[in-house]
């Protein structure tokens, strides 16, 4: 994958998860993506099945949801992304690693 497809994913899925698009944000994923907490061994979600119903519940629930990008990084083929999102306040480091064109594991810095 080149730089630039990576940065599409990245930024697709972005423009998906503001808009609350479940389908179209879990496009950019495989299906075994594996989302985990940056230090902790263990996945916190494992499987597209975890990940649909995990942030398809985010979606319903939260229609003022917005995830504002405020520096990103590519760095030996993986994308990183500080983002602020709203209503919640957090202050997160998004970490992208990919698998056959596609976003594979995720690690979340908070």
């Amino acid at each position: 994958m080149t730089t630039e497809q990576r940065v599409a994913l990245v930024q697709g899925q972005l423009e998906a998860y503001n808009a609350r698009d479940i389908e179209k944000f879990c496009s950019f994923y495989h299906a075994d993506v594996t989302a985990y907490r940056l230090g902790q061994d263990v996945p916190f979600m494992v499987g597209m099945e975890a990940f649909r119903k995990s942030y398809g519940e985010k979606f319903k629930n939260t229609p003022d949801l917005h995830c504002t990008l405020k520096s990103r990084i590519v760095l030996s083929g993986k994308v990183l992304d500080e983002e602020s999102v709203v209503p919640s306040g957090s202050h997160v480091v998004a970490i992208y690693d990919f698998k056959d064109g596609l976003i594979k594991d995720i690690w979340f810095v908070y």
